[in-house]
Protein backbone atom coordinates (compact mmCIF):
# COMPACT_ATOMS: atom_id res chain seq x y z
CA UNK A 1 0.00 0.00 0.00
CA UNK A 2 1.39 3.49 -1.30
CA UNK A 3 0.55 6.29 1.27
CA UNK A 4 1.36 10.16 0.30
CA UNK A 5 1.19 12.25 3.27
CA UNK A 6 -0.45 15.81 2.82
CA UNK A 7 0.08 18.34 4.78
CA UNK A 8 -1.17 21.95 5.37
CA UNK A 9 -0.10 24.46 8.06
CA UNK A 10 -2.30 24.36 11.25
CA UNK A 11 -4.07 21.44 9.95
CA UNK A 12 -3.81 17.58 11.43
CA UNK A 13 -1.84 15.07 8.72
CA UNK A 14 -3.90 13.10 6.47
CA UNK A 15 -3.08 10.44 4.66
CA UNK A 16 -4.58 9.51 0.93
CA UNK A 17 -3.80 6.06 0.40
CA UNK A 18 -3.19 5.85 -3.53
CA UNK A 19 -2.54 2.20 -4.71
CA UNK A 20 -5.95 0.39 -3.42
CA UNK A 21 -8.43 0.31 -6.13
CA UNK A 22 -12.26 0.51 -4.81
CA UNK A 23 -13.54 -1.76 -6.49
CA UNK A 24 -12.30 -5.38 -7.65
CA UNK A 25 -12.00 -7.15 -10.45
CA UNK A 26 -14.11 -10.12 -11.33
CA UNK A 27 -13.85 -12.84 -13.05
CA UNK A 28 -14.49 -13.26 -16.74
CA UNK A 29 -15.58 -16.38 -18.34
CA UNK A 30 -15.35 -14.70 -21.76
CA UNK A 31 -13.76 -12.34 -24.19
CA UNK A 32 -17.35 -10.85 -24.70
CA UNK A 33 -17.78 -9.97 -20.85
CA UNK A 34 -14.01 -8.47 -20.48
CA UNK A 35 -15.39 -6.05 -23.43
CA UNK A 36 -19.05 -5.36 -21.33
CA UNK A 37 -16.28 -4.43 -18.27
CA UNK A 38 -14.35 -2.24 -20.06
CA UNK A 39 -16.36 -0.32 -22.10
CA UNK A 40 -18.60 0.21 -18.43
CA UNK A 41 -15.43 1.20 -17.31
CA UNK A 42 -14.50 3.59 -19.87
CA UNK A 43 -18.39 5.14 -19.16
CA UNK A 44 -17.68 5.57 -15.73
CA UNK A 45 -14.20 7.16 -16.35
CA UNK A 46 -15.83 9.93 -18.67
CA UNK A 47 -18.31 10.66 -16.37
CA UNK A 48 -16.27 10.97 -13.90
CA UNK A 49 -14.04 13.53 -15.80
CA UNK A 50 -17.13 15.41 -16.54
CA UNK A 51 -17.77 15.90 -13.27
CA UNK A 52 -14.55 16.78 -12.25
CA UNK A 53 -13.72 13.84 -10.50
CA UNK A 54 -10.07 13.37 -12.22
CA UNK A 55 -8.13 11.21 -9.29
CA UNK A 56 -11.70 8.81 -9.60
CA UNK A 57 -11.15 8.60 -13.85
CA UNK A 58 -7.19 8.26 -13.01
CA UNK A 59 -8.00 5.45 -11.38
CA UNK A 60 -10.67 3.97 -14.05
CA UNK A 61 -8.02 5.11 -16.39
CA UNK A 62 -5.48 2.86 -14.82
CA UNK A 63 -7.80 -0.12 -14.20
CA UNK A 64 -8.90 -0.30 -18.06
CA UNK A 65 -5.28 -0.14 -18.84
CA UNK A 66 -4.38 -2.77 -16.75
CA UNK A 67 -7.19 -4.69 -18.13
CA UNK A 68 -6.18 -4.56 -21.98
CA UNK A 69 -2.52 -5.64 -21.17
CA UNK A 70 -3.12 -8.86 -19.18
CA UNK A 71 -3.44 -11.74 -21.01
CA UNK A 72 -6.65 -13.61 -20.48
CA UNK A 73 -7.18 -17.86 -20.90
CA UNK A 74 -10.90 -18.63 -21.60
CA UNK A 75 -12.00 -21.91 -21.15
Amino acid sequence: MILQRLEDSGKPSVYADLSEPSDTIPDFKSQEELDAYIAKLEADMREAAKRFEFEKAAKLRDTIKELRTKEFLFA
